[in-house]
This record gives structure tokens, sequence and C-alpha cells, in this order.
């Protein structure tokens, strides 16, 4: 892998994989929507082709029919192309842990989403890589991810109720980005799971565990609710603990 097209580096976790990608000397390419018609795929074919572009990451958020070209693109061009989905395609209802194997079965707007982007990534490109990722976790609390959720949700009480029964699905963003580059050179197609929770760590001790390594006078409560194991997991992808993350 040589030149990588990544799609939604105005996002949150872009920006995590292309700095992750040129660590790995890999040049990243961006997707200018501004410039770039994301229905119009002659223009978007002469893109990948004009940058030699050998590899596509798909982060963005966007209609089902800009996947499908995208996807479609690199069918044709015979380059991998990894999606990434979310292990909200699982109903809150449903109990994991989630293998891959599980049925989609998001009730949800956003969960039916995804659920709908990964039908379509899959009938466009059989050869398709779909990596769903859990709950991230950045460095710092100033972008909407893990830490800036569980502070605001501490904030707005002045405690936090955290469950001891709910095993949630989370990783740390940069071991999910290696994952990602990982899955892309494997180029093997397939639906994975991207979880850094093999542990079994609860809601209650993620949250101690953020207490400890940030040093914060937090009130933390421990609850019985939500009962469930959210985590994602698949033998396939080895990413590294969430646990051995937050302990360092």
């Amino acid at each position: 892998m040589q030149r990588a097209l990544v799609t939604g580096l105005n996002g949150r976790l872009a920006p995590y994989l292309q700095q992750a990608l040129e660590q790995a000397n890999v040049e990243v390419i961006s997707f200018d929507r501004q410039q770039l018609d994301i229905t119009h795929r002659p223009q978007q074919i002469a893109y990948i082709r004009a940058h030699k572009i050998d590899a596509i990451f798909h982060l963005a958020t966007g209609s089902e029919d800009w996947l499908s070209i995208l996807a479609d693109i690199a069918d044709e061009l015979t380059i991998p192309m990894v999606f990434t989905s979310t292990e909200s395609v699982f109903n809150p209802d449903s109990k994991g842990p989630f293998t891959p194997e599980h049925p989609a079965d998001a009730v949800n707007e956003y969960g039916r989403y995804k659920i709908s982007c990964e039908h379509a990534a899959l009938a466009a490109n059989p050869n398709i890589i779909v990596a769903r990722l859990g709950w991230q976790m950045f460095d710092t609390f100033e972008q909407d991810n893990l830490l800036t959720h569980v502070r605001d949700m501490h904030n707005e009480k002045g405690y936090l109720e955290a469950s001891t029964e709910w095993l949630p699905a989370v990783a740390y963003v940069e071991h999910s980005m290696q994952c990602l580059i990982r899955l892309a050179k494997q180029a093997k197609a397939g639906i994975y799971h991207i979880g850094g929770n093999e542990l079994g760590l609860s809601f209650y001790q993620l949250v101690e565990l953020i207490k400890q390594k940030y040093q914060l006078d937090w009130d933390v409560r421990p609850a019985k609710v939500p009962q469930r194991d959210g985590r994602i997991i698949d033998s396939r992808v080895a990413c590294d603990s969430i646990t051995q993350q937050l302990q360092r």
C-alpha cells in the first residue's frame, strides 16, 4: 500500500487513520466533496486513477449511493476497500458478545442506516471489507469521544452512576486505526469486528480507570443497569486492550 484514499478527513476518526497511515509511509489522498461530485462515478474513478490509489478507506458519513459507487470502483480496479460500520447495527436489547455472524437487528434510525450501508457496500463489491467499530476513546477531552461523553454525564448531575453489569464495546482509537490498516493489507473480504474490551471491562470499571488515569475528582457510583454484554469480538482481529491503555 503506497497511496490511500481516505474519506471523512474533516470528521473525528479519519484524522487518526491519516496519522497512522503516514507513520506507515503511506501517502494519504483526501476526497474533497467541494470539488468532486459524489454522485458522478466517472469523475471519481478518474480521480482515483490519476492519484494511483491502491486502497480506499471510507469513513465519511454519506449516502448509500456514494458508498456503492466507491465500492464498485474498488471492485473494478481490484484495490482493497475498507468501510467502517458500527456496533450500533445491533439492537440495544440484544445481548452479546457479538460476533460478525450475529444478525444485525438494530431498530433505531442510525443502526438501520448503517445496516443499509453495509448491504449496499456488499452488493456493489463482494470483496469489500466491512469493519464494525465500537465506542472510541481518544487521549483528550476536546473532541466528541468516550472521554467527553463520560465527563458530560458526570457534570450533568455532579456524579455518575455507572453500571457494573454493562460490558461496552469500546476501544482506543489508535488501536482501531491500526486494525483498519492491517485489514486493508490483508485484503480478505468480509465483515470484521474491531473490539478492545475482550477482557470484559464493565462500564463502572472503565470509568474508574479513566478517573485514575486522568486524576479526576469524580463521584462515581456503582449501578445495576443497564445489564448487557455489548462487546463486539472477532478472533481474526487482534486489537490491543483498552484496559492496558488506561493503565499506562
